[in-house]
């Protein structure tokens, strides 16, 4: 007869509370994808995750909780896709990150977007904080933009601290646009690449700001025609 010794013991309970947390984290995401984060009551997500409201309050608190709990994985994906950028030039580092950011965010849309929403409106991508969430995006647009200078893409006029928060502003307002609705993941990709492309055409060398300039008409073009592909 087997016999279930203290660390066995701790090791299932453990295995357990994972589950559970995963579960609670699943079902709040289905929540939130299908009827939006106002939608999310702690009753009705303990149903549909077959648990009691206070093993979801000890396993990972309450509504604003859950929530931070939901787009601090979701800020670790975009970090990923982020840092795995990288091209040959700079506008093709900054279109690689943008089509990849659309392409993630295609697989679930309906829930990207309620979650957008919900962090902007709970406070959650506020930009006052060194470590926050802004901070930690801010830093690539930045850093592009210095290497820009160091390569005499950039004249340097518009200090890469200046330029890069305007570059992520770029995105991030074409982020938003997407998530209330007011165009598709293609309009996100064309919205947030001319933004970004005009910020560096801002302080670009000549020959730069006319590669550009080529890239902001063959995305007009493409707006223009309907074409699902953006170059």
């Amino acid at each position: 007869m087997a016999i279930e010794t203290l660390s066995s013991s701790v090791t299932t309970r453990s295995k357990n509370m994972t589950k559970r947390r995963a579960t609670i984290l699943r079902e709040a995401r289905n929540l939130i994808a299908g009827d939006g984060f106002d939608a999310l009551k702690i009753r009705d997500l303990a149903a549909r995750a077959g648990l009691t409201v206070p093993t979801i309050y000890n396993l990972i608190g309450g509504k604003d909780e859950i929530l931070a709990t939901i787009i601090k994985e979701l800020v670790e994906q975009l970090q990923i896709i982020q840092d795995e950028v990288g091209s040959a030039t700079v506008e093709e580092s900054f279109a690689k990150q943008i089509h990849n950011l659309a392409n993630h965010f295609a697989t679930d849309e309906a829930f990207y977007r309620a979650a957008f929403i919900a962090g902007d409106r709970s406070g959650l991508f506020e930009q006052s904080s060194e470590e926050g969430i802004f901070a930690r995006f801010v830093r690539q647009p930045i850093e592009a933009c210095r290497q820009a200078v160091e390569q005499k893409l950039l004249r340097g006029n518009i200090p890469p601290e200046v330029l890069g928060p305007q570059i992520y502003g770029c995105y991030r307002s074409a982020r938003q646009d997407w998530a209330n609705g007011y165009f598709d993941l293609d309009g996100f990709r064309r919205q947030a690449l001319t933004g970004i492309f005009l910020c560096l055409a801002a302080d670009a060398n000549p020959t730069f700001r006319e590669r550009l300039m080529e890239q902001i008409s063959m995305l007009e073009s493409v707006s223009r025609r309907g074409d699902v592909t953006i170059p």
